[in-house]
């Protein structure tokens, strides 16, 4: 069965005439396929509105609660969509990540997919409709609504493109993935083929293109993935297997990510603590930890480690909790250069290093993996770090 799974992202749908726009990109993909599942983001900002509503009731609301109210986000778009459908002549239905057969595990508002039972989903498909899904949500055992967190959809998009052997497409305002951000360099190069590798070290290090658990699941159950603009145009990026890109650049992307924190963790008189045990408290609080740099100093031993600038009160009142002292440095980004090549590439570092210090832009952190490096710079210098990493390596 030639079939194909559609997300629309919430500025894709933010408002009637841009619902009608994707309606008409969705009728339009019906000439090439069998049966389509659109899966729609709430309408716009409308997540952020829920969010500051709530806040202005409660300081701190219950996260089921949370979920209760984030997911009718989703609701009113997919909604819409099938009615505007219905309207012209479609055969539509709207469904909600539960109907649609999503089973979660794990906390409110960062659960994960468990399950996608597809009875309903197939039922409506086989009948001829187009099944509109709400994205970003399930439900648990029990029987409660969860949410996915931030970039949800996209997750929710793959997996049902998964059970459904189908091909996944990503359609967004911006029509496909760049060798550099092109808000920071306008000449930056639309990537046509990339590795579902690069692609999740990329969601992992900054960008916003794609949600990094997303391409980690079409990795994993070989979903064809798209990534394009959401006027339907297919002049995007195509995420396949390494083996499949003929040709590689040594450097695919350079990717920036802003408002990063580095916090120093130590222990006034002691020159050891339980860092561990911090890292596991920090964790459950669910503030994600990057970059982690052990200092040894002569009187003290002490950690670094980097987490998003929002997370500042919520780490400061862990680690207070558990009588540890740290300090903060804000104003900061992580600049990266990813590559699948550079396994098997000498002398990337040191060209690095090199333009580090032609542009006398001083780092506080580096990190690699076998694919990137990254290091933790001043964010007034960090637009020019990724041009002369651009100029470097031809992006």
């Amino acid at each position: 069965m030639n079939r194909l799974v559609i997300k629309f992202g919430g500025s894709s749908v933010a408002t009637i005439d841009k619902i009608k726009a994707v309606a008409k990109v969705i009728i339009d993909r019906k000439k090439d396929y069998e049966q389509i599942v659109v899966v729609v983001s709430a309408m716009g900002k409308t997540t952020n509105g829920l969010i500051q509503m709530a806040n202005d009731l409660s300081a701190y609301p219950a996260e089921r609660e949370m979920d209760m109210l984030l997911a009718t986000g989703e609701m009113v778009s997919a909604s819409l969509l099938s009615i505007y459908l219905q309207s012209i002549g479609e055969k539509s239905v709207a469904l909600t990540g539960f109907q649609a057969g999503f089973e979660t595990i794990g906390s409110h508002q960062v659960s994960k997919i468990s399950n996608v039972i597809t009875d309903r989903l197939i039922k409506e498909l086989n009948d001829g409709k187009i099944v509109v899904v709400t994205g970003f949500q399930g439900m648990n055992e029990n029987g409660d609504f969860t949410t996915l967190g931030r970039g949800g959809s996209d997750t929710s998009a793959v997996a049902i493109a998964a059970v459904l052997k189908a091909r996944c497409e990503i359609l967004t305002d911006v029509n496909g993935i760049y060798t550099v951000d092109p808000r920071i360099r306008k000449t930056a190069k639309k990537i046509d083929y990339i590795s579902y590798q690069e692609t999740m070290e990329m969601a992992n290090l900054g960008a916003k293109v794609i949600e990094p658990r997303s391409v980690e699941m079409a990795l994993r159950y070989d979903v064809p993935l798209f990534i394009g603009l959401n006027t339907g145009d297919l002049n995007g990026t195509n995420i396949i297997k390494e083996e499949d890109i003929v040709e590689q650049n040594i450097i695919t992307n350079i990717s920036n990510k802003n408002d990063v924190l580095l916090v120093k963790i130590f222990k006034k008189g002691s020159n050891e603590f339980g860092i561990s045990e911090a890292l596991k408290q920090l964790a459950q609080n669910d503030i994600n930890i990057d970059m982690i740099n052990r200092i040894v100093e002569e009187n003290e031993v002490s950690y670094k480690i980097t987490t998003n600038l929002v997370s500042k009160n919520k780490t400061k009142q862990v680690l207070d909790e558990m009588g540890l002292d740290c300090e903060f440095k804000e104003n900061l980004s992580k600049v990266s250069i990813i590559g699948s090549a550079m396994r098997n590439q000498v002398g990337v570092a040191a060209r690095a290093f090199d333009i580090l210090s032609k542009e006398s832009v001083p780092f506080y952190e580096v990190s690699t993996s076998e694919i990137s490096i990254s290091y933790l710079v001043d964010e007034s210098k960090s637009n020019k770090l990724v041009n002369a990493f651009a100029d470097e390596f031809n992006l």
